[in-house]
């Protein structure tokens, strides 16, 4: 076979070849525009659908967060309502029951069911126990569902169900997207598949975007229920809020710009502050995709119900119960000081005063907002917000000892700054270590009645994972007195009388991990010389030998 003959055969070969072989298309590939087309468009990319498991405690769906509910003779069945987002696509449900005897008679028969569904049966022994199981989910629905637990009691005494430690959890699609402000209002609201990652924009605010920011971050809380996750990029949000000055909208306004995104627009930067306190004040109930000072006068306040009264004292306790003193007057004799450079203590503190302003039941329209308490007006209350280094350190050195004991105690939990040379310091480059979560929480007054707050962070801790697990965990109950220490897990009150005097040996510990390194030189160096002198003092002996 000559070799055009040979080659020809392969190419008849590579053409069946071809033929016969499907074609393999990719749609993620597909779904990839190139660079031009991408600088065309305009449509933001949706966020990723993936579906997400969320779980909350028993408690945390009762509205006045009860931790325990008895199962008895009397009472027989508890009822507790939860939702999902509208446009969600639930997949999944499962119970963790934690229940203790009530005697040594209880037993009987607990069913679990969904509303309309069918029922799950436990028959336990008189002893405490945590089951956990799946609950039917054929009529788990997005909107108002019910979780049921009965008691059958027959001749058996009750139970104590503990909501505490009893947990709902809920696999779901997210919502595709929100059609109006009102349905993006209820999807924030919800128990499950709400959007939780928010971002929040508003660098085209001018001189008011930390006012902007406050005011969007209280906002949201009062929508949602808690405290906001709020992220740096938009990429990992499920919601954007964006501010910016905007010539062609004379008037404030929010408006939905896309399914995902919230827009605030105003000709000037005190109309787009306008637009903000809007959406901090008025609920989008009945509202379409465009609200106006105008369209916002039948609208509802928007308002958030504590449970539980609040402490009457003036002091941490009553802040995080009622948001005392900051909250009265809607915040209009406050000033809250968001101090730091970086992106995330500023998220962080937004997170906080978030957290604050939900618990006071609406949001602080009227407090002064910034990062310099010295251009604060003198007549107002200070909220100051940020890691240690960022805030005046006369106002911690003037406050009460509890305040400066507190500080001490955070000063000697994280990790001091090493100075590293020559090998050492090569070892220690590139390797940093994290900062610790521990924040320093105070109230106090000044002399001229002023209510000072300090919410930070010392020096090698990260206020901004302090600040957000402050904001969004139960530590937030905790507080009380007049000065706080705390951590991941716990929080530490200092008396009127606490002071800052420690035992000798925690004195000396304390000294030895603060220069560890150099006592490690000084010890070098006495080995050093106690070996010349041993190499001395042998020459000697053998001289004189």
């Amino acid at each position: 076979m000559t070799i055009q003959a040979r080659w020809w055969s392969v190419m008849c070969m590579a053409v069946a070849i071809a033929v016969a072989v499907p074609c393999v298309f990719s749609p993620s590939a597909g779904a990839i525009p190139d660079a031009e087309a991408s600088a065309a468009s305009s449509t933001p990319a949706a966020p990723g659908r993936i579906a997400r498991s969320e779980e909350r405690t028993l408690a945390s769906l009762t509205p006045d967060n009860q931790t325990a509910h008895p199962l008895d003779a009397s009472t027989r069945e508890l009822r507790i309502p939860f939702t999902l987002a509208p446009g969600s696509v639930p997949e999944s449900v499962e119970l963790v029951l934690s229940a203790r005897p009530v005697s040594a008679r209880s037993g009987g028969r607990l069913e679990a069911l969904l509303a309309g569904s069918r029922t799950i049966a436990l028959t336990p022994r008189a002893d405490s126990f945590e089951a956990r199981f799946s609950l039917y989910s054929d009529s788990l629905r997005a909107g108002e569902n019910v979780l049921v637990i009965r008691f059958d009691a027959g001749n058996a005494d009750g139970w104590q169900v503990d909501l505490r430690a009893s947990r709902l959890r809920v696999t779901a699609l997210p919502s595709a997207g929100h059609e109006t402000l009102e349905a993006l209002e209820t999807a924030l609201a919800a128990h499950f598949a709400a959007p939780r990652r928010i971002f929040v924009d508003a660098s085209g605010s001018g001189r008011e975007r930390l006012a902007v920011e406050a005011l969007v971050a209280q906002g949201l809380a009062l929508r949602m229920g808690q405290a906001p996750v709020l992220v740096e990029r938009a990429e990992a949000a499920e919601l954007v809020v964006r501010a910016a000055m905007d010539p062609l909208s004379p008037n404030a306004s929010i408006a939905l710009a896309d399914p995902y995104t919230v827009r605030l627009a105003g000709a000037e930067t005190t109309t787009v502050a306008a637009a903000a306190r809007l959406f901090a004040a008025r609920s989008f109930v009945g509202t379409e995709t465009r609200m106006t000072p105008a369209t916002a006068l039948p609208a509802p306040r928007l308002t958030h119900i504590a449970p539980g009264s609040p402490s009457r004292q003036d002091n941490l306790q009553a802040l995080a119960e009622s948001g005392i003193p900051f909250a009265r007057e809607n915040g209009g004799r406050a000033a809250i000081i968001l101090a730091g450079d970086s992106t995330a203590d500023r998220l962080g503190a937004l997170s906080l005063l978030s957290r604050a302003s939900l618990v006071s039941g609406s949001a602080w329209l009227y407090a002064w907002y910034g990062s310099d308490a010295a251009q604060a007006p003198a007549d107002h209350d200070l909220f100051l917000m940020g890691p240690i280094a960022a805030i005046d350190p006369r106002l911690v050195s003037a406050a009460p000892a509890e305040v400066r004991a507190a500080t001490e105690a955070a000063n000697r939990r994280v990790p001091r700054e090493r100075r590293s040379y020559g090998s050492t310091a090569f070892a220690d480059e590139g390797s940093p270590v994290a900062g610790a979560v521990t924040g320093i929480g105070a109230l106090y007054r000044e002399a001229d009645g002023r209510t000072i707050v300090l919410l930070t962070a010392p020096e090698g801790a990260d206020f901004s994972r302090a600040a957000r697990r402050l904001a969004h965990s139960d530590l937030w109950r905790e507080l009380q007195g007049r000065a706080v220490l705390w951590d991941a897990g716990s929080v530490t009150a200092f008396g009127p009388t606490a002071q800052a005097s420690h035992a000798l040996s925690e004195q000396l510990i304390e000294l030895f991990r603060q220069h560890d390194r150099l006592f490690a030189l000084i010890a070098f160096a006495l080995a050093v010389l106690l070996l010349f002198a041993g190499n001395a003092v042998n020459r000697r002996s053998t001289r004189s030998a």
